[in-house]
């Protein structure tokens, strides 16, 4: 099941996932509004899960710098990855990230696109300031 949250996240319009469902043509070959934006959700929840998953280790990681960095002489000492520890997984999240941003411009495009086809079915709602 998609989550139209990250439309309301990103582009300021709500959309029920009824409403999406219900357009997506069942059985045929050719792309539509509905089923492009529903790729587009799909695509960006699963880069954002990548992102969620990596961003622990990452944390773990630095959170052992610090406390070799603030640790007396009497403190256990954690053991340091001394090959790169951002090294290794850096280029990921930066890979990650860069798809990320990519993947909002496009559910950007498609929500206009849905909006401007389905007026009745996208409420825009201001973004909090």
């Amino acid at each position: 099941m998609i989550d139209t949250q990250l439309v309301l996240k990103y582009c300021d319009v709500r959309i029920s996932v009824q409403a999406l469902m219900d357009a997506v043509p069942a059985g045929v070959d050719q792309p539509s509004v509905a089923s492009e934006l529903w790729h587009a959700l799909t695509a960006l929840a699963s880069t954002e899960a990548q992102i969620a998953q990596l961003v622990p280790t990452l944390r773990d990681a630095l959170s052992d710098v610090e406390k070799v960095l603030a640790a007396g002489p009497d403190d256990r000492i954690p053991v340091v990855d001394s090959t790169g520890a951002l090294q290794a997984r850096g280029p990921r999240l930066d890979a990650l990230i860069g798809r990320r941003a990519a993947q909002v411009e496009h559910l950007r495009a498609m929500t206009r696109l849905w909006v401007t086809q389905h007026p009745d079915q996208a409420t825009t709602t201001p973004a909090p300031r």
